[in-house]
């Protein structure tokens, strides 16, 4: 996570997850026109609901005004991560295994920075494993050299 704000939200925000049965995948802090815009994205076996992002909302809210150490007006946001949702941590990896995933790099690899195909897993020797879409070929890349990953959705 870019900055300090995002780190001690996700730090108080994991647990009143946890409480609530969802995996808190990622927390955002961004300038949004005037104002910020604090925004949580959780996940769930089955997916997520209007419902349920309302209570998280309610709880991490009310968690927030009471250690009051965030300084600007923001709005928050809790939402689902969506379709192709990141893949930030090795069990994200493991967890959507067989899926159709994009890996793009912060250094290019044979003049390409940025690959698609079946997601094979994580490997703690190996890092992440991915079968090429367009060649088939094994490919893995050590988690350093990741700049971005999520799901791949197509109709």
């Amino acid at each position: 996570m870019a900055n300090e704000i995002e780190r001690r939200v996700f730090a108080l925000a994991e647990p009143i997850c946890q409480a609530n049965a969802v995996e808190l995948v990622a927390v955002e802090w961004q300038k949004a026109g005037k104002s910020w815009r604090l925004a949580l994205y959780i996940d769930c076996e089955g997916g997520v609901g209007h419902e349920l992002c309302v209570a998280v909302s309610n709880a991490v809210s009310d968690a927030l005004d009471a250690l009051d150490f965030i300084e600007p007006a923001y709005n928050l946001e809790v939402s689902s991560p969506g379709l192709e949702r990141p893949l930030l941590k090795p069990a994200d990896f493991q967890r959507f295994a067989g899926s159709l995933a994009a890996v793009k790099l912060f250094a290019a690899r044979n003049g390409q920075k940025e690959f698609c195909g079946e997601l094979l897993g994580y490997s703690a020797t190996e890092g992440v494993l991915l079968s090429d879409e367009k060649t088939g070929e094994r490919l893995t890349f050590d988690p350093a050299e990741i700049a971005g990953a999520h799901l791949v959705f197509r109709f």
